[in-house]
């Protein structure tokens, strides 16, 4: 048998070349031109301007609820306060209403002092003929009315004392402290009613009208001012039957019960004489000696003494 030839080298490997070659032509493909035989295509793709692509869109963010803040609620408009003249016929509305800012007392006169007194007088603190002005008695019958009602006793009005004439205040309650109930002998002084209980083991034993500190004249500085009964506690510490007195000499507070250095108890020939037209510097009057000369007796050194002013419910 023949030897079969052998291939060389280069001939194994055009032969694959030519093969391909054989097949174009057989498909009716061409080669493009420029482009060797052999050569892989490989297809374009058209390129892509930034501007074109497709630019993803924002995801929206949640749009935020105002938050509504409530306009302020307008306060009430103010009331005018009420009316403690409403109650009067409209003569007399007129006439205090006004004379409630104005202040009368000792030597005042006018109008507003004209109708002071005549209320004053309506209301049994003033006991002598009327007049337009207001004097020593007028003065200490506005400052005993005060007291009555409980009211700062200044001997002028204050509005407090226009509105209790003009509205015919009652007197307050006259109940005794509990001061006043204690075992023993207790003097016990109210000013709003101008009455001086004596109690022995918390039962009232004897009643006594009495005249107080109010407004009157100094011996030594010539000059007239109130001059009040201080409220308090305090324990006898002396009797005398006719002390001497600087100021007011001997023989001015027969009978004295002695519980503070400025203020006795003690018989008042003035009081006997002028009733409540004046007024004591301080110390608690005794109209009538034998009074006097009673409680001098009966009240021990170390008795108790309470003076008290009530006050308005007001």
């Amino acid at each position: 048998m023949p030897t079969p030839a052998r291939r060389s080298p280069l001939g194994a490997m055009v032969a694959p070349f030519a093969l391909m070659a054989a097949l174009s032509l057989a498909l009716g493909m061409q080669t493009p031109a420029g482009i060797s035989a052999g050569t892989q295509v490989v297809a374009e793709l058209p390129a892509v301007s930034p501007s074109s692509a497709a630019t993803p869109s924002a995801t929206p963010s949640p749009t935020s609820t105002p938050t509504v803040t409530p306009s302020p609620t307008p306060p009430p408009a103010p009331q005018p306060p009420p009316d403690p003249l409403a109650g009067l016929s409209k003569k007399e509305h007129k006439a205090f209403s006004a004379c409630l800012k104005r202040q009368v007392g000792a030597h005042s006169s006018g109008t507003c002092a004209t109708l002071a007194i005549s209320r004053l007088k309506k209301a049994g603190f003033y006991h002598w003929p009327a007049s337009s002005g207001i004097g020593v008695a007028g003065a200490n019958a506005l400052l005993n009315y005060q007291r009555s009602r409980g009211l700062t006793p200044t001997a002028t009005t204050t509005r407090q004392t226009w509105i209790a004439l003009a509205t015919k205040a009652k007197a307050v309650d006259a109940t005794l402290p509990a001061k006043c109930l204690g075992s023993g002998v207790n003097l016990c002084v109210n000013q709003g009613q101008r009455k001086l209980y004596f109690l022995r083991d918390g039962k009232v034993v004897r009643t006594f009208k009495v005249r107080l500190g109010g407004y009157n004249y100094h011996p030594k500085t010539h000059k007239w001012r109130v001059f009040p009964t201080a409220n308090g506690s305090w324990r006898v510490f002396d009797k005398q039957v006719n002390p001497k007195s600087d100021n007011y000499g001997s023989g001015a507070m027969p009978y004295s019960v002695m519980f503070h250095p400025d203020m006795y108890v003690h018989y008042s020939p003035g009081f006997h004489a002028d009733g409540y037209a004046k007024s004591s510097h301080g110390c608690v009057n005794i109209g009538q000696l034998s009074e006097a000369i009673w409680i001098y007796k009966h009240t021990p050194v170390g008795a108790r003494v309470t003076v008290f002013t009530p006050k308005s419910a007001a």
